[in-house]
């Protein structure tokens, strides 16, 4: 289970500082910058994947109102939804818009979708993914902790590295994929 702490101190290993905290509440300079970017580079890490620990499936209700073009229910994304990733209710699946934090489409409803939700709490986080999000943070507080010797080039290289292998551990927990064969494959070997 990873903390803010933990983070933090990731963080400092990851821009090549020797300080360190042992309390959230640390006033040092490392603890103030790691809590300014915390919240909105949470966010951003989270939507750059589909991390089992922050996935939702929601069944939304349809808005009532006027609908925009030929669209027949509007739906309201939930407040808590970083990305939508994908809509799961037939007919939908394939055919819907997403404005803003609106979804349109044409079925009356429920829409049953699957989202990304920002999860606030470190111990609730994959492994995999605290240290890929404290490479994150170093990346852009690095050159204001460290100075001119810390290399945003290589920080940004480091976190993309780590966001990958995150969501490649991730993907190995979800059950294979079963894919029908195309009409070319089955009349090649009938």
């Amino acid at each position: 289970m990873s903390s803010f702490v933990q983070i933090a101190n990731a963080v400092a290993v990851h821009v090549g500082t020797e300080a360190r905290i042992t309390d959230p509440g640390d006033n040092r300079t490392l603890a103030r910058t790691v809590r300014e970017v915390w919240d909105l580079n949470r966010r951003a890490a989270l939507r750059d994947g589909k991390f089992d620990f922050a996935m939702r499936t929601v069944d939304l209700a349809a808005l009532a109102g006027t609908v925009p073009g030929d669209w027949q229910s509007m739906f309201q994304e939930p407040a808590e939804s970083l990305r939508l990733v994908e809509v799961l209710t037939e007919g939908a699946r394939d055919t819907y818009r997403h404005e803003g934090r609106v979804i349109l489409c044409n079925v009356a409803g429920p829409l049953s979708v699957r989202v990304v939700v920002d999860v606030t709490e470190p111990a609730l986080w994959d492994e995999s993914f605290a240290e890929a999000f404290a490479a994150r943070i170093a990346w852009r507080i690095g050159k204001r902790i460290a100075g001119s010797a810390y290399s945003e080039q290589a920080g940004e290289a480091l976190y993309r590295s780590l966001i990958s292998t995150a969501k490649k551990i991730d993907a190995q927990q979800e059950p294979p994929i079963e894919q029908e064969e195309s009409d070319w494959i089955t009349a090649r070997f009938t």
